[in-house]
């Protein structure tokens, strides 16, 4: 019984000790899968799409850089390279493979190398492929991850000779630290086989920043013995922001995607100052203008697409970012449905439709009627002094004969009270009629 109770506990904890490495693997694959998902919508870019063929690839290679401690090469076991690989897993379509291995590396170590590595770094961003899958092996101390892209569909397949023009291998080789200087200042001495890709990963910080404290360009070599600044001295000014190349020579294996992303500048805005389109050709050699110099004049505004014709391999998402637009954009444009799918030859509208601006009818202005004077007729009496004889009251009315004498009034608008001659008038008409009814009364008194 003691002789069955103790095979079973070893049967059980061998069982564990073979689990355990597996559970290991998925974890860890499954956290650069989801740094690398991470680090592209942080950059604007959907997600990779998982599957579980790529996965079952990368995984492949993984073990096999564990067990050979391999790190010079994407090739293998029996020579297999990552397309070979992928069609024997089941995937029907191209890919590419990024990798990398370190002592004691963690995922988001392994992604921040593949950021600092260009060719690594156009794998991340890429927008070519949509699908991927991860996987994780590790010997000792070091650590492996291998990440395998896709994209399904009828793409064209490369010969299993070919290294399919994956970036090459990563080997992190540890850095010892330089200790802070009294002024808080880092200085690291450049050792053997050091590159400023991989101090920037291993000092955490940008590289960006190492080229502006040195002084250097973005293709700038370092040697053994070179004395690089990490950080400046605590209260050093930043030296001068260096002005940033206008130009780019192309490289085997480079686009315009690639290049837009190591310049980060649009890529609409390369296609527009070098007159090409997103079907142009690239040549090893050739010039293109990344961003105007200072106080150059752009050329001529082109007139703008209406629609894209699409490409095989392409996808909405890739069509969507490359005219600047969302997803959801595209789709409204189109009238397309979430999950439509699109075709070589298809015709997508990249910009709105127009709509009609509605023409204003007139309007009148109502014009404000003109004032006329009016006159205004009031009677007007004149009294005479009494007669010293009689004692009787004599009065004329200036209404004699039924004829009233109207006092002229006037409103607002009216000139008939500015004119001197007017005012002589009516004066003039008063004493004419007070000397008539002066000569009335005399009249009465003969006659009496």
């Amino acid at each position: 019984m003691t002789k069955r109770t103790l095979l079973a506990i070893g049967m059980c904890l061998c069982l564990l000790a073979a689990a355990r490495p597996q559970t290991t693997k998925a974890q860890s694959a499954d956290a650069i899968l989801q740094q690398v998902n991470q680090f592209r919508l942080n950059n604007g870019l959907p997600s990779f799409t998982y599957n579980a063929a790529l996965a079952a690839a990368a995984q492949n290679q993984a073990n096999y850089m564990a067990e050979f401690g391999v790190f010079s090469s994407h090739m293998g076991y029996g020579g297999s390279w990552p397309q070979s690989r992928a069609n024997a897993a089941g995937y029907s379509g191209q890919v590419s493979e990024n990798i990398v291995g370190g002592t004691n590396l963690t995922a988001p170590r392994g992604l921040t190398w593949w950021v600092n590595s260009p060719g690594h770094y156009n794998t991340l961003i890429t927008t070519r492929y949509t699908e991927a899958g991860a996987g994780f092996a590790r010997a000792g101390d070091i650590s492996y991850y291998v990440l395998v892209v896709g994209q399904p569909g009828n793409a064209s397949i490369q010969p299993a000779t070919s290294a399919n023009n994956d970036p090459e291998p990563l080997f992190i080789t540890p850095i010892t630290l330089a200790e802070p200087g009294a002024d808080g200042s880092i200085v690291h001495i450049v050792q053997e086989g050091q590159a400023l890709w991989s101090l920037a990963a291993h000092y955490d910080v940008p590289l960006s920043d190492l080229l502006l404290y040195n002084g250097l360009k973005a293709d700038a070599f370092v040697h053994t013995g070179d004395q690089i600044i990490i950080r400046l001295a605590e209260g050093a000014p930043l030296p001068p922001t260096p002005t940033p190349p206008t130009t780019h020579l192309v490289r085997e294996g480079e686009s315009l995607w690639t290049i837009a992303a190591s310049y980060n500048v649009k890529i609409g805005d390369v296609m527009w100052y070098n007159n090409l389109t997103e079907e142009s050709f690239l040549q090893p050699g050739q010039e293109i203008k990344v961003r105007l110099a200072p106080g150059e004049l752009p050329p001529p505004t082109p007139t703008p697409l209406i629609y894209h014709i699409v490409q095989s391999g392409q996808t909405p998402w890739e069509i969507a970012l490359t005219y600047g637009l969302t997803l959801e954009q595209l789709q409204a444009f189109n009238n397309m449905a979430a999950n439509a799918i699109i075709k070589p030859g298809d015709e997508l509208r990249i910009r709105p439709p127009d709509t009609p601006t509605p023409t204003p009818l007139p309007t009148s202005t109502p014009t404000p009627p003109i004032p006329t004077p009016t006159m205004t007729l009031t009677p007007t009496s004149i009294s005479f002094p009494l007669d010293r004889n009689r004692a009787t009251a004599v009065a004329a009315n200036m209404a004699i004969s039924g004829t009233v004498i109207p006092t002229p009034t006037t409103t607002m608008g009216s000139l008939s009270m500015a004119r001197p001659w007017l005012l002589g008038s009516v004066l003039f008409a008063v004493g004419l009629t007070a000397l008539a009814g002066a000569f009335v009364v005399a009249l009465r008194k003969e006659k009496l």
